[in-house]
């Protein structure tokens, strides 16, 4: 029998899984996983979930991960070849589809579709298109694709001598923008009331891979905000946004205070104390003495950008963080856009915290305007320096996007050298950053994270934030 099927393999395989999906697995967990398999009959599938479950979900979000999961996983040898040969299948078309965009959509036509070059022979004069804008084309009606063709072969007859070649490119690529954009609004109105899929990394196997993408896939719609872009999220929803926000920082709150307190527990004998302690008795040891790392309870410093794109991801942070203030040490809070304001003396009112952002709103000088990253940072670094130490966990909530980037990183490297950490949330996706000049250097100085759902928001912290000892 081969390794991979013996079902030790099978577990920690499955566990993996788990961990791409966001939930949260130790190891010492997959070897209880797979002890307590050694007690059931393994051919009742049932029993198995059962087990697996009790051991590997801990809270309701990762048993509704689990669930799917594992009917996702566990299936017969036949299903799971015809699913494989289903996404190769898509996979495929995807490709075909890309090959054709790339096929159709070409600069220099002749009366016969033919492409020519100075010289008179064939060529392929493609269009410089990204692969998003190819899949957007390949999903466009036979109509909408010809209307697209026969734009670039009108404008380029007639003008063998000064082809528009960057105008017309240009122009295509503002047409399948507009397209992909009303393609993704129908789908968003098909799928309204169900949730958004949930996003997974693909790690390149196409076992895993399916698995993954299966489970996303047929994930229930449970918690639909959850996975929801905080910008998108309606305002009748707030209410629901406001108890999911302290619900997942209570739940979070508990769980690095039940971390706190068993850090206070006796780890370790300290000989040294214990032999001069004893020596009343002939150094016969009677009494033992201990010792335990001193614990310390983290700061964090919040840097919230609230200019007109970013205000409404830094009201939900702030909420999300300060429902964490019952076990952290201390928390400061600053707001910018094109200059710099504390705001931490509004929490420390007996408002509540609806109320209090109001006020922050209402009284800001920076609320809604343009972005000066580098200001910020620079008269941080005059008037507030005093609140940096090594237990400091700096949070800065920005898309990145301001003016005078090479200065404020050089604010940033002096701030990142007085602090425990930096963690950036960044509220544009990943596959975006590479279109923001800078973001590199930043990254050299602080922990970037996509962060731009309340889901993105709770992994971070509970992976980050933590007591040290």
């Amino acid at each position: 029998m081969q390794i991979a099927n013996y079902i030790e393999n099978h577990i920690v395989r499955f566990i993996q899984v788990l961990r791409h999906l966001g939930v949260r697995v130790s190891s010492a967990e997959t070897v209880e996983a797979i002890r307590s398999l050694e007690h059931i009959p393994l051919l009742e599938k049932q029993q198995v979930k059962f087990a697996l479950r009790a051991v590997l979900a801990k809270d309701r979000e990762a048993q509704r991960v689990f669930e799917q999961a594992f009917e996702s996983y566990f299936v017969p040898l036949e299903q799971k070849q015809e699913r494989l040969e289903q996404r190769q299948q898509q996979i495929q078309e995807y490709l075909e589809g890309l090959n054709q965009a790339e096929e159709e959509l070409v600069f220099a036509f002749t009366d016969d579709e033919d492409l020519i070059t100075d010289e008179g022979q064939e060529t392929a004069m493609k269009l410089d298109l990204t692969e998003e804008q190819k899949a957007t084309y390949a999903k466009l009606q036979q109509r909408e694709r010809k209307k697209l063709k026969d734009y670039l072969k009108a404008h380029h007859e007639g003008n063998d001598f000064n082809t528009p070649h960057n105008l017309l490119e240009s122009v295509v690529r503002g047409q399948l923008e507009y397209w992909r954009r009303k393609l993704a609004q129908q789908e968003q109105e098909q799928e309204e009331k169900r949730k958004p899929p949930l996003e997974v990394e693909l790690t390149g196997d196409d076992d895993f891979d399916e698995v993954l993408e299966h489970v996303a896939a047929n994930l229930d719609d449970e918690e639909t905000i959850l996975h929801e872009d905080m910008q998108q999220i309606a305002d009748k929803d707030i209410p629901k946004v406001t108890l999911l926000i302290r619900k997942l920082s209570r739940r979070l709150a508990t769980r690095i205070s039940r971390r706190y307190r068993q850090s206070q527990k006796k780890q370790r004998v300290d000989l040294r104390r214990s032999v001069r302690h004893n020596i009343r008795y002939g150094g016969t040891m009677l009494e033992l003495k201990y010792k335990t790392k001193r614990v310390e309870k983290p700061n964090i410093l919040l840097i919230c950008d609230v200019s007109g794109s970013m205000a409404r991801y830094a009201s939900f942070v702030i909420q999300f963080i300060y429902g964490l203030s019952s076990v952290v040490d201390r928390i400061e809070s600053f707001i910018f856009a094109e200059d710099l304001e504390r705001v931490t003396p509004y929490f420390n009112s007996s408002n509540d915290f609806a109320t209090t952002m109001a006020g922050i709103m209402n009284e800001s000088k920076q609320w809604g305007k343009g972005t000066n990253l580098n200001v910020a940072l620079m008269n941080f670094n005059e008037r507030h320096k005093n609140l940096l130490n090594p237990q400091t966990i700096v949070v800065i909530v920005s898309d990145a996007k301001t003016i005078a980037a090479p200065k404020a990183v050089d604010s940033l490297t002096r701030i990142k050298g007085r602090v425990r950490e930096v963690l950036w949330l960044n509220t544009l996706p990943k596959k975006e950053w590479n279109n923001v000049k800078n973001i590199k250097d930043f990254q050299k100085n602080s922990r970037m994270f996509e962060c731009y759902t309340l889901a993105h928001l709770d992994k971070i912290l509970r992976n980050q934030i933590s007591i040290r000892g």
